[in-house]
């Protein structure tokens, strides 16, 4: 069982009716948690770090300046006291909970008549449409955070992806191959000292084409060699990447977990409403963390 990163576990339920399902939103919520599981991938830039309550979260966010502490480490004679190290201690952030979602109705006659095809193509729509808005807020927030950065922000230039699909490996130097921007961008952070692993790149699809074009059926031998993997989506710019390290960009948590509450119509229409939606707060505690590639 994979575990849903906007609620509980993923569960999968036996076939069921529609008016059991208008009746029950908590199957419906399972259901959509099913669906928008797929494909989903803002965790792996935000990890869900729990709850929230008040609305907001209070948070530090590293500093180029948070690196090395302000006074080195010094040797320390036998019996001697250890030197104490200070740190700056950044201003405290705070970042608000939003509110989103959706609701759709189904007719009477689709209830009596069992007719799930309504019900399933309305949580379907309504599942897609709340994965793209939380993975454009993902994006949103990561991009923001990283544009603040300003000149230290991590901007590395690939060699071309598109050049080398049209290429066969055995007549380019490996220098000029798409595989070479996994070291370019590592190498970024090892001069910087960030202490920072690159293996995730967010790549449109057809940026992520020409590298397996490049590479052909070895493309996933590559990757796993140079310690990267893919995230592949229309949300992502063509021609730019968002490369970072697994885990520890930020956070994201839930004031309320995805959630549906249905109802019969009250003014006369022969229709009961479904709606769900979630509220979800992201916040990133390391910018550092993130590089951009521009010229794939």
């Amino acid at each position: 069982m994979i575990p849903y990163p906007l609620a509980g576990p993923a569960v999968v339920g036996n076939d069921i009716t529609v008016d059991l399902m208008l009746t029950q939103p908590t199957r419906i919520t399972r259901y959509l948690s099913d669906l928008t599981l797929q494909g989903f991938f803002a965790d792996r830039i935000f990890p869900n770090a729990g709850g929230v309550s008040g609305g907001a979260v209070l948070y530090n966010q590293l500093t180029q300046n948070d690196l090395y502490p302000t006074r080195d480490v010094d040797f320390v004679e036998p019996g001697a006291e250890f030197p104490i190290v200070d740190f700056a201690r950044p201003t405290p952030r705070t970042a608000q909970v939003e509110k989103f979602g959706g609701k759709f109705f189904v007719t009477d006659e689709a209830v009596r008549r069992n007719d799930s095809s309504l019900l399933r193509q309305g949580v379907q729509k309504l599942a897609n449409a709340i994965q793209r808005k939380i993975h454009d807020r993902a994006l949103q927030e990561l991009a923001e955070e990283f544009t603040a950065l300003g000149a230290n922000a991590q901007v590395v230039t690939s060699v071309g992806w598109s050049a080398g699909a049209s290429t066969t490996v055995q007549n380019v130097k490996p220098g000029a191959m798409p595989a070479a921007d996994f070291q370019i961008v590592q190498l970024a952070a090892d001069e910087k000292e960030l202490g920072v692993t690159f293996d995730t790149w967010i790549l449109n699809p057809a940026d992520a084409v020409n590298f397996k074009l490049t590479y052909g059926s070895n493309w996933r031998e590559v990757l796993n060699d140079n310690g990267a993997s893919f995230v592949v989506t229309n949300r992502q710019t063509a021609g730019e990447a968002w490369v970072f390290q697994s885990g520890t960009v930020g956070e994201m948590r839930l004031e309320v977990p995805l959630s549906t509450r249905t109802w019969e119509d009250t003014d006369g229409r022969e229709v009961t409403w479904v709606q769900s939606g979630v509220r979800p707060v992201f916040y990133v505690t390391n910018p550092y963390s993130i590089a951009k590639v521009v010229g794939l």
